[in-house]
């Protein structure tokens, strides 16, 4: 779970209301490696027929930070000030209350995925997918190369999928099979 040394982890921050796009610019003025995912969206226009593509928060209460919990905390007490938050900031597991730790490489694949917005990509939750059907794969070409994921075959079409530690589900809409290798 350590990525790198010194206690660095990518941790998830949950803050409601809308202010996840304002935490995650606070910590990039600051230096912080973050990553909230965004993706397009079809919106129709006031009053209006017409559709347009806007950007939106993919997970819009979520962000994913990348940092020791000990330089972390002086700047989440600061950020709770400024956006008046009351609740703790970190995203904790339903069931033990644990504070949520992503493994680096399974950050680095959803990032991957999920930091394409202009890419094809499906998300679902962890109730709408049977992730034990797939097999364990690693693309090594193409847009998406290097990243670990599961093949599965999702409403009749081949896809790749990236878990993120239970939260969410990414499936890339199509990858070339002469780009897909098992992994053990």
């Amino acid at each position: 779970m350590v990525s790198g040394s010194k206690g660095i982890f990518w941790h998830v921050l949950f803050a409601s209301n809308g202010k996840a796009a304002k935490v995650a610019d606070y910590l990039k003025t600051i230096d912080i490696e973050c990553f909230f995912p965004v993706h397009y969206k079809e919106r129709r226009m006031r009053d209006t027929e017409r559709k347009r593509l806007t950007l939106q928060p993919l997970i819009g209460n979520l962000v994913f930070v990348k940092s020791s919990r000990k330089r972390l905390e002086p700047h989440l007490k600061e950020i709770k000030l400024r956006l008046c938050i009351d609740s703790d900031l970190y995203y904790r597991d339903l069931g033990t209350r644990e504070i949520i730790v992503i493994p680096e490489k399974e950050m680095l694949n959803f990032i991957a995925v999920a930091g394409r917005t202009k890419k094809h990509v499906t998300y679902f939750s962890n109730n709408e997918l049977n992730l034990e059907k797939g097999k364990k794969i690693r693309i090594i070409g193409g847009d998406f190369e290097g990243v670990e994921g599961i093949f599965l075959r999702i409403k009749g079409k081949q896809q790749v999928v990236v878990s993120l530690h239970n939260i969410l589900y990414a499936a890339v809409a199509f990858i070339p099979t002469r780009f897909i290798i098992p992994v053990e």
